[in-house]
């Protein structure tokens, strides 16, 4: 989640991912920092959505016999502009080292993955040096991959933290689409290429979608 999920309360986000939901297949939701525990009535739909699976706080996925490990975290600046009502969050560093460490030693997987709305902010000489997303990286060294948000930064390069683990991110509104690949040998992690391909009217839109959306205009 990021702070504009919670734009319409916690009850609104929860009816939004219902309704999703129940209309199809949708992308399992990884809160890391996120709690939903509260005696509060405005939780209801995200409790329930927590119970059936669809938000939960880490997910593996396994693909060619390598394990994945996915955790998500809302970043300190994105907490604050966030309208969480009854919604607890906790730390996001500290969660992170949770995560890893469950990650690492119950779940083994080979490649660990923060999403994280946390954002970068420029060093003085211009450079992506600074953020939430940099500061996950630097206080938890057993991340291997920082996939961020919030900031809208549009990333050319990736931001390489304790001479290992790259930070990315690839802007706003899906105007990019980011290809990370990585190589591992034993623990030692080396970038092979990142690059950012535009999502422009040069791609033909999927037909279905743009036929309800022509609907909806006409409504």
């Amino acid at each position: 989640f990021g702070n504009h999920e919670f734009d319409y309360g916690p009850e609104g986000l929860g009816k939004s991912i219902g309704v999703a939901a129940k209309a199809g297949r949708v992308p399992t939701v990884i809160a890391s920092n996120t709690s939903f525990a509260a005696n509060d009535a405005t939780l209801a739909d995200l409790q329930r959505l927590t119970k059936e699976g669809m938000v939960r706080r880490y997910q593996v996925i396994e693909r060619s016999g390598i394990r994945f490990g996915l955790f998500g975290v809302i970043g300190k600046e994105a907490i604050f502009y966030a309208n969480g009502g009854a919604v607890a969050f906790t730390d996001f560093i500290e969660t992170a080292r949770e995560m890893v460490k469950v990650l690492r030693e119950t779940e083994k997987v080979d490649v660990v993955i923060a999403l994280s709305h946390g954002g970068l902010e420029k060093g003085k000489d211009g450079r992506y040096t600074g953020g939430d997303d940099v500061h996950l990286a630097e206080a938890v060294p057993g991340i291997d991959v920082v996939i961020g948000g919030h900031s809208h930064t549009e990333l050319q390069e990736a931001v390489i933290v304790n001479n290992r683990t790259p930070v990315v991110q690839t802007g706003v509104n899906g105007q990019c689409l980011g290809e990370l690949v990585i190589s591992l040998d034993g623990a030692k992690l080396s970038i092979d290429s990142y690059t950012l391909h535009p999502i422009d009217d040069s791609i033909a839109g999927d037909r279905a979608i743009a036929r309800e959306i022509e609907k909806l205009k006409k409504r």
